[in-house]
């Protein structure tokens, strides 16, 4: 027997606070509501030129930043660690400094030579992206304490069972006294 798909169905969620994942560093995690708000119905070759197009967009995006990004020098590790944007790569300018995403053109891109399928995948984003996504969703109030509870978190994954070596010391193995099988 053999299964076929004929068609994508994808759900849309309004994005909220996460307090369900631990990211990387940071707080503010990313969530979703609990129902969806859309569900959009599309066949597998519309579905699939629709995500290269969405690939390709976000590809151009992350290209842009890198551009930008090479665009900037620094001063000297010993004055600053800010990058400080550049006319031509080396020479600090006033009209340098303006310079945003939207100056790097699609001409100074080179999305022809990327295969966007290899290229592709899920980053890390920093705190500050994360927050600016949680607001531009129309996310209010960011809870800040989060943050801390995230930290411990990581904390606690980093140590994994207990400092037991040969045998068992109940009175002192973590393990034992919280009830699991010593590790």
């Amino acid at each position: 027997k053999r299964v076929r798909f004929a068609q994508v169905t994808v759900y849309y969620f309004a994005r909220r606070q996460g307090f369900t994942c631990v990211p990387s560093a940071g707080g503010s995690s990313l969530g979703m509501a609990p129902r969806h708000h859309r569900a959009r119905r599309y066949s597998l070759s519309q579905f699939a030129h629709l995500r290269q197009v969405s690939h390709r967009q976000h590809l151009r995006q992350h290209l842009r930043r890198e551009k930008l990004r090479a665009r900037s020098v620094q001063l000297s590790p010993h004055v600053s660690l800010r990058p400080q944007l550049t006319q031509n790569g080396t020479v600090p300018s006033a009209e340098a400094a303006g310079l945003t995403l939207a100056d790097v053109s699609d001409d100074d891109l080179d999305v022809g030579q990327v295969e966007v399928g290899d290229y592709f995948y899920l980053q890390p984003l920093p705190t500050k992206r994360r927050r600016a996504l949680l607001r531009a969703s129309g996310v209010r109030r960011i809870d800040a304490e989060e943050r801390q509870e995230l930290r411990a978190l990581r904390l606690s994954r980093e140590q994994c069972g207990c400092l037991c070596r040969l045998t068992c010391e109940p009175r002192t193995c973590v393990c034992s006294q919280a009830g699991i099988q010593c590790q």
